[in-house]
């Protein structure tokens, strides 16, 4: 469970930002991903570097919501991002996220969905499976 304290913050810093940049990036991905392969850090580093930064925010959302898909609507204008949850036989949970937007860009808005995704999960009650 990430601290909803942290999470907030990072919405708002992310919510700031007017372009992506590599520290708020690493900083989103060791809150939400958790302890990782070390391929998998090298690997999302190796994005940032090139600054394909919507690559390294799919890495991100891969390790912090396992199973969930990202669609996106690009165009002139806010990167729109929507998060589609795992498909299973079991209906709780399987509505899509809200739609995020960030006029930054899509990968911005890619992290703005993982946070708030997580964020909402984290309130709700524990079921167990």
């Amino acid at each position: 469970m990430t601290d909803p304290a942290r999470l907030n913050t990072l919405i708002e810093r992310v919510a700031d930002a007017t372009a992506p940049e590599r520290s708020l990036f690493a900083e989103v991905f060791v809150a939400c991903a958790g302890k990782q392969h070390p391929d998998i850090k090298a690997h999302f580093a190796m994005r940032m570097e090139a600054q394909a930064w919507i690559e390294a925010a799919l890495i991100l959302t891969t390790c912090a919501l396992p199973g969930w898909r990202v669609q996106t609507n690009t165009g002139r204008g806010p990167g729109e991002v929507i998060l589609l949850a795992p498909q299973t036989d079991d209906p709780p949970g399987s509505e899509p996220s809200e739609p995020a937007h960030h006029t930054g860009g899509v990968a911005l808005a890619i992290l703005v969905a993982v946070l708030k995704k997580l964020s909402i999960r984290d309130q709700m009650p524990y079921r167990p499976r």
